[in-house]
């Protein structure tokens, strides 16, 4: 068989996903990509029986009107009954065939309202599971395998393909069965011999259809693979356009595109072709079933041996396995599909969490001093590089701690480290008094807003942009914006906080964008601003009217402050150069 338990399933406890709370760590763990959805179909057993219920009453249906028609026809040819018992009976058959055609239309309404539904609910579900789970992996997973272009392509592409396992495949499946099981045993009763002849060819197909599965299965999951690399390369071309403009560097992403496109398309197209193989082969068997109905079964017609209402039925029966048997490669290739998807999706669900992404922490209460470091240091794991050490400091509330250095001096990872979004540190960091790292991660991101260098918009409104969440005036908005310097820029377009942002904010400069993250963070209003550069592509004057106005909103804010520019850090209380060899602090008087 091609579609075992075997086939799918490994060592490991079988969990539902789409029933179990989808906040339990590890819940999917260990499970395979069959006993996913075999626990799933338990655990909606009377929907699925229901479902299939429906399934097979059409099935019913549709081999019984052949069967009827083929009365009929033999009644008409029947001269040993009477005109008015052929009346009669032909208006019961007829009757009959009403109750058929109704059924085959409850049957298939009824099948759509359930395994139907199920292909779509289940893809709700399977995506909410993954955007449950991909907010608390490691910032190390997003940064490599797990990029964002992987992920909308498991969200998107392999949901996608999966769900129809839990609904329109499986119908296709029990309908193959069901169909292909009463036929042939309504044929048998019709003619043993002929039936014999006619499907002799069946017993040879399962080894080809085999082995295309798990050709097609092979190469659709590097298909999938080659579409992630695209998604997220396309992102990064869009995110860094103005950049191309300016070091004119644009022919080379176009031709890193259009090779990372050819290399999906080649990849796309060799699927495409396996799942096109099944197609003849499985089309071979109604082309000899039906040339051998022909030359044998008219022998028997003309013999006396078979009635003409039989051979119409045995030849109605023989179209009507057609269908089926051509999608049986169609049923069979989404069956692989499905479960190689599902599995993707399954290794996201998998991955490990950061623990304190999840785990509940202490509550914050503010207190003095804010931050106080001793001898804190980092290194880097895997190569086990030492970035900074030894830096001992004390914050308290309203000072502003500035840090430059060279590139790759540990400005960034300081600042994250303050923040609370890094913990592999050696030495002490305490937060209002308590270690940092007893603090849950919901409640270091209430009292702490960062403003990263890189800035990050919606596709939405400048309004919404801002906001998020939270539930601001318009008037508090545009106070907002005053203070990032931005008021002016967005008076002047014309719809005003309701101008719509291109993907990445594409119609804003860098310098808006920068600005427009830092007003989303002040309307956070958090106890604790963390600047990460985040006026690196503001002009100088510029720089100046937002510096003078976040010193006066700033006053009660602790603040940590990245730049470059020394002259963005005049207002700071103390300073820390990380590209001092010796980590020295100056402290401003």
């Amino acid at each position: 068989m091609i579609f075992t338990p075997s086939s799918y399933y490994y060592a490991g406890r079988s969990m539902n996903i789409f029933k179990r709370p989808i906040h339990l760590h590890g819940a999917m763990e260990g499970a395979g990509s069959f006993s996913i959805w075999l626990m799933h179909v338990k655990d909606n057993a009377w929907l699925y029986f229901g479902g299939s219920f429906c399934v097979v009453l059409t099935n019913i249906a549709d081999v019984a009107v052949p069967k009827v028609t083929q009365l009929m026809i033999d009644l008409f040819s029947d001269q040993s009954v009477s005109t008015s018992a052929k009346e009669f009976k032909f208006q019961n058959y007829f009757l009959v065939l009403v109750v058929l055609v109704l059924a085959q239309f409850v049957g298939r309404i009824g099948w759509r309202l359930t395994l139907g539904q199920q292909t779509h609910k289940v893809a709700a579900k399977m995506k909410s599971l993954i955007w449950n789970r991909s907010k608390y992996l490691p910032k190390n997973r997003l940064d490599t395998e797990l990029s964002p272009g992987e992920l909308m392509n498991v969200a998107t592409g392999d949901v996608g393909i999966a769900r129809f396992a839990f609904g329109f495949t499986l119908v296709g499946t029990i309908d193959f069965i069901f169909l292909l099981l009463l036929t042939t045993a309504t044929m048998l009763s019709i003619n043993v011999e002929l039936t014999l002849w006619a499907l002799m060819i069946l017993p040879v197909l399962p080894p080809f259809l085999d082995r295309l599965a798990r050709l097609e299965s092979s190469r659709h999951r590097d298909a999938q693979k080659s579409l992630s690399q695209l998604t997220d390369l396309a992102a990064q071309t869009v995110s860094t356009i103005r950049l191309q403009r300016v070091t004119q560097t644009g022919p080379f992403w176009v031709s890193k595109l259009i090779a990372q496109a050819e290399d999906y398309r080649q990849k796309k197209i060799n699927v495409m072709r396996t799942s096109l193989a099944f197609i003849p082969i499985t089309g071979i068997a109604p082309l000899v079933s039906n040339g051998i109905l022909i030359v044998i079964g008219l022998k028997k017609v003309f013999a006396g041996e078979l009635s003409l209402g039989s051979f119409v039925a045995m030849q109605s029966y023989i179209f009507m396995i057609q269908g089926p048997m051509i999608e049986l490669g169609v049923i069979i290739s989404e069956w692989q599909r499905a479960f190689t998807s599902l599995d993707r999706v399954r290794k996201v669900y998998n991955e490990k969490e950061a623990p304190q992404l999840r785990e509940g922490g202490i509550a914050v209460q503010i207190s003095n001093p804010v931050i106080t470091a001793k001898n804190l240091s980092f290194r880097f794991e895997n190569n086990g590089k030492e970035i900074f050490r030894d830096i001992n400091l004390s914050l308290g509330m309203g000072e502003r701690l500035g840090i430059k250095g060279a590139i790759g001096s540990g400005k960034t990872t300081l600042a994250q480290i303050l923040a609370g979004l890094e913990r592999n540190f050696q030495g002490e960091l305490h937060l209002f008094g308590k270690d940092i790292r007893n603090y849950s991660h919901e409640e270091l991101r209430r009292c702490i807003a960062v403003v990263p260098q890189k800035p990050f918009l919606f596709a939405d409104s400048i309004r919404n942009n801002i906001r998020l969440h939270r539930d601001l005036s318009d008037s508090d908005i545009w106070k907002l914006l005053e203070v990032a310097g931005l008021k002016e820029d967005i008076q002047n377009f014309p719809e005003g906080l309701h101008a719509r942002l291109g993907e990445w904010g594409i119609n804003l400069s860098g310098g808006q964008k920068q600005r427009m993250t830092l007003a989303r963070a002040l309307a956070q209003g958090p106890s604790i601003l963390v600047l990460d550069d985040c006026l690196s592509a503001v002009d100088t004057i510029t720089e100046e009217k937002i510096i003078h106005s976040l010193d006066h909103v700033l006053k009660n804010l602790t603040t940590v402050w990245i730049a470059h520019r020394s002259s963005t850090l005049r207002f700071c209380d103390k300073v820390i150069d990380l590209s001092d060899s010796n980590f020295h602090q100056r402290i401003r008087s």
